[in-house]
């Protein structure tokens, strides 16, 4: 339920939006752009003005930044950049309405109170994403150390 809150929350200040897009449309795309060696990511079709499908129940896709970067302070490894037109527009409430990971752990840390973020370095890409998600959600970001020593 809190998820849901957030994310609707996050649809309702434009920060995020209702996607329609079919599992086989989204593999038809990506399939089209690994063709075009284009890095396989979601193209945003349904990122401006998409209007509700008969029988599609929607997933909730965080809006990010097209321009702009993300920086933060690993504590390990120090300064990290990222730029925004490097992420996409993920997923953060499922059609079934559960919330993905990336989406979800911030919720957790912000209703925890989490201070400190530790997590391990295969999650290091996510973290520009979590950090939206933080900013976003009108919430104070945590200290990130993605990497555990």
């Amino acid at each position: 339920k809190r998820y849901r809150a957030l994310a609707e929350h996050l649809v309702e200040e434009g920060h995020a939006y209702r996607c329609y897009c079919t599992p086989e449309e989204l593999a038809e795309r990506r399939e089209i752009r690994v063709k075009r060696k284009e890095k396989p990511r979601y193209d945003g079709h349904c990122r401006v003005g998409a209007s509700p499908r008969p029988g599609v129940t929607p997933v909730i896709r965080f809006r990010t930044p097209q321009t702009g970067r993300v920086a933060f302070t690993d504590l390990i490894r120090g300064p990290i950049t990222f730029d925004n037109q490097e992420l996409d527009d993920l997923v953060i409430l499922r059609s079934d309405g559960t919330p993905t990971y990336n989406f979800g752990v911030v919720v957790d840390d912000v209703d925890m109170a989490i201070t400190h973020v530790i997590r391990g370095d295969d999650h290091i890409n996510n973290t520009p994403r979590q950090i939206h998600y933080f900013c976003r959600s009108g919430c104070a970001l945590a200290e990130v150390c993605p990497r555990r020593p």
